[in-house]
């Protein structure tokens, strides 16, 4: 087959002084780079304000206490008006409870939107799913703030939210999956997290009339309350006297002393499992011997996310038993089995070696000297993680532009949209056979770049950066076509193509959709994956929606790699079921004695 037959396979449409038109059978609208684009659903913009905090598909980095409107959530009241509220609650609860969000505050907001919704189906199932979506006191503490916030002047704690609020704290004492009761959990959640967003358990147990016919429940509801906990007696109940014996070691415990009474917090903690929230302040900033006994017991993100703090406290370096703790940390990123069940992604290894290489976080309250060896065992973990996937044998096309937004911080990180999608291309190389160009906006300027499975990260970040950003106008734009011209002049079938940009498109000649389905047909690719991810994040679409082939990605976090190659790889592999993880920033684990 000669060039002009080639060429001719995929048709350019429209004027080129228009940028394109419309794709017939489509609903478009015109972006700011002068692109046709797919305009989102209300359900779509439902699901990008749960996962990055805005309808409009872009997420603000530093954003954890940013004060939401009712005008963000427009697509909320219209999905209500057209009697879908169970779908939207539906979507909270999934989004909520796969941890698919950046941050759990938007869904809270949803969800108290819900609950304050005048159509009483969608109230009822806003309350009916809210111990599965706060399932700490800090969401219970937000929820009703924003529940506040939405009330005015009205009290706003009517029959159905005291009600609901009530079964959050007395549902512990209910059997759960395995068949125990957990009234020890909620001992340790009302004792870990006391007070936030200026509520108290002792404020929101009065106001929604708490009671319990459970002795277990009814002493941590005493304890929070500040009245004296019941005695034990000969009747009290095995799990009673473990809620009580907590209760009294977390009392004991916020009364030691940091001159004396070390040895014995460390019991403590050792005993009742205590965490860092239970530990007075004055060890957490001065004590070693403290947070070396923490440490035994932190899952492993807990401990990935304080190796900062601790070896500020020199635990880590400069003294005769330090090697044993840097020893400890090496075997503990050793073992993929701990990382695997706790589903850490590489991404998340790759931003923790970077925060770590810093030395300090970013309010530098705390700073330390990295210890080479700590940083050596975070790159080692990232780089054997992207190893442990079995290959599918699947051919990638991954087209990274090379728009000025790339270098651009993901998720207030201190990886760059550019070298995550760098770490993307690593992980996939290391079992799949991919090929890798950077486009901007002419296919003739697209550039192919060979990157072999034996590259580091930092050779491929570099051959990534090795093209400087187009900056001739206000926007960088790029024709995400550019991929499938390039493919189809070549002749180049792949399984998958994956386009990573800053989602500022302009459509030139032909539309991305109609490339993508115009090349399929040349190449005979029946079954296909093609997902585009905006690394920065628009308000638009760009994949054909319609179509279960295409995935359209809006910004990009640690949990963007896994939902990306699940979608490729179609995997109906199950996961590893998740006992350590620490969901959220403010989110921590409680072991199970059970």
């Amino acid at each position: 087959m000669d060039e002009m037959e080639v060429d001719s396979q995929i048709q350019p449409q429209g004027d080129p002084t228009d940028q394109s038109e419309p794709l017939p059978g489509y609903s478009q609208i015109r972006n700011v780079a002068g692109g046709y684009v797919f305009e989102v659903s209300d359900i779509d913009k439902l699901k990008r304000f749960l996962c990055l905090g805005t309808e409009l598909g872009y997420y603000k980095a530093n954003s954890i206490h940013r004060k939401f409107s009712r005008s963000e959530v427009q697509a909320i009241d219209r999905l209500i008006q057209l009697g879908r509220g169970r779908d939207v609650v539906k979507c909270i609860k999934d989004v909520s409870v796969l941890n698919r969000a950046c941050k759990q505050n938007p869904t809270l907001y949803a969800l108290a939107v819900c609950a304050r919704s005048n159509d009483l189906s969608t109230k009822h199932a806003a309350y009916s799913v809210l111990n599965d979506v706060c399932r700490i006191p800090t969401h219970l503490f937000q929820f009703i703030k924003y529940c506040e916030e939405m009330s005015g002047h009205e009290s706003g704690w009517g029959r159905a939210h005291r009600k609901a609020i009530s079964q959050w704290y007395t549902h512990f004492s209910e059997a759960n999956g395995n068949g125990h009761k957990n009234p020890l959990k909620l001992a340790y959640l009302v004792t870990k997290f006391r007070r936030r967003f200026k509520w108290s358990h002792k404020d929101v147990i009065r106001l929604a009339h708490v009671r319990s016919r459970n002795k277990a429940i009814r002493m941590t509801l005493q304890y929070a309350l500040g009245k004296t906990v019941e005695d034990a007696d000969s009747t009290m109940s095995t799990e009673a006297s473990e809620v009580r014996n907590f209760l009294m070691a977390v009392h004991n415990a916020k009364h030691c002393h940091l001159e004396k009474d070390e040895d014995k917090l460390c019991e403590y903690i050792v005993l009742h499992k205590l965490s860092w929230e239970h530990v007075p302040n004055q060890f957490l900033k001065y004590s070693a011997k403290v947070w070396k006994t923490l440490f035994r017991l932190m899952p492993m993100t807990a401990m990935i996310r304080n190796l900062g703090k601790m070896t500020s406290l020199d635990i880590h370096k400069g003294k005769p038993e330090a090697d044993f703790w840097v020893s400890l940390v090496e075997t503990r990123l050793r073992d993929d089995v701990q990382l695997a069940s706790a589903r850490i992604h590489p991404l998340t290894l790759l931003i923790a070696m970077n925060h770590y290489k810093q030395g300090a976080q970013r309010n530098h309250k705390i700073e330390w000297t990295p210890i080479h060896r700590i940083t050596e065992a975070l790159k080692n973990a990232f780089i054997r993680n992207t190893r442990i996937i079995q290959p599918k044998g699947r051919k990638y096309l991954m087209a990274i532009s090379v728009g000025e937004n790339m270098q651009k911080s993901i998720c207030g990180s201190t990886i760059t949209a550019g070298e995550a999608a760098a770490a993307m291309v690593y992980s996939t190389i290391q079992t799949e056979d991919v090929e890798v160009i950077l486009f901007t906006n002419k296919i003739e300027e697209a550039l192919t770049t060979k990157i072999n499975r034996g590259e580091d990260l930092q050779s491929i970040v570099q051959k990534i950066y090795q093209r400087p950003p187009e900056t001739e106008s206000k926007y960088t734009k790029q024709d995400l076509s550019v991929a499938f011209k390039w493919a189809a002049e070549g002749r180049k079938k792949f399984d998958a193509i994956m386009v990573f940009t800053d989602s500022i498109t302009s459509c030139g000649f032909i539309h991305p959709a109609e490339a993508l389905k115009q090349y399929t047909q040349y190449m005979a690719i029946p079954d296909y994956r093609f997902v585009v991810v905006a690394m920065t994040s628009d308000k638009y679409s760009v994949a054909a929606p319609d179509s279960v082939h295409n995935l359209d990605v809006v910004g990009f976090d640690t949990m963007t790699p896994g939902i990306i190659m699940e979608f490729v790889e179609n995997s109906q592999q199950r996961h590893i079921e998740n006992r350590d993880i620490i969901l959220h920033a403010d989110e921590d684990l409680f072991i199970d004695i059970h």
